[in-house]
């Protein structure tokens, strides 16, 4: 029989084993902003999603950072004014620290301030691992452009007023494939390549001639009413003679 000290460690073992069985997988998204005025910065945490369950049914969770909120609010500052500023979120590949590797998804960095819901959408392959994302926030406007507001507190210098995202949504989208095309058998053709024409399609007349024929010969050949008549006549007469 195994000692109790020879159990302990088993015990803990195989606890440690069921509980990182049991976590849910995490990816990790950061974020930055760039602009060819600004000097590049590297990616930095903004958030970890937790998934749970597999195939369609799989769900996910998106879970701040603690030093979101004041990375955006300064990201949304120190943009304001530059024209074509992004804000990029990126997928970081398990086991891949080269940044430059990263599903990247950007927006204009000049909607942050007056944006109040976002969405992420976590591309997976066909194996259920998670390859690309995209990301929205809103609202804006329909032809994308920098709201108007933002372009005069620009002119006036004055300090971005940031309102925090209240709304997020994450979705997990799995590969789909078209329909295949119905296929059509290819016309049949002749030697010399050309369509071959179907044949002619028959009258009426020219399908049940034949039988029109035989209609009206029996029509010719058969005995009039009035000779039928008659011949009943003579018949009863000569019969009343005798």
């Amino acid at each position: 029989m195994l000692s109790r000290l020879t159990l302990t460690p088993l015990l803990l073992l195989l606890a440690a084993l069921s509980l990182s069985a049991n976590a849910a997988p995490e990816l990790r998204i950061a974020h930055r902003v760039l602009h060819p005025s600004l000097p590049a910065a590297p990616f930095v945490d903004r958030a970890t999603i937790l998934l749970s369950g597999s195939g369609p049914a799989a769900t996910a969770r998106l879970v701040p950072s603690e030093t979101f909120t004041h990375e955006i609010v300064d990201y949304a500052r120190s943009v304001e004014g530059l024209k074509d500023a992004l804000y990029q979120v990126a997928l970081e590949h398990p086991g891949d620290a080269d940044q430059s590797q990263w599903a990247i998804s950007s927006v204009l960095a000049c909607h942050l301030p007056q944006s109040t819901s976002e969405s992420f959408t976590i591309h997976l392959d066909q194996n259920g691992n998670p390859f690309s994302l995209d990301y929205f926030v809103g609202p804006i406007p329909h032809n994308g452009a920098c709201p108007k507001k933002a372009r005069k507190a620009a002119a006036q210098s004055s300090p971005v007023e940031f309102r925090p995202i209240t709304n997020t949504t994450v979705a997990l989208r799995s590969p789909s494939f078209p329909p295949l095309p119905q296929l059509r058998v290819p016309p049949p053709v002749t030697a010399e390549g050309k369509p071959v024409e179907p044949p002619r399609e028959k009258s009426f007349l020219e399908k049940y001639w034949m039988y029109i024929a035989i209609a009206l010969v029996a029509m010719v050949l058969a005995p009039a009413p009035a000779e039928e008549e008659a011949a009943g006549a003579r018949g009863q007469g000569s019969g009343g003679s005798r």
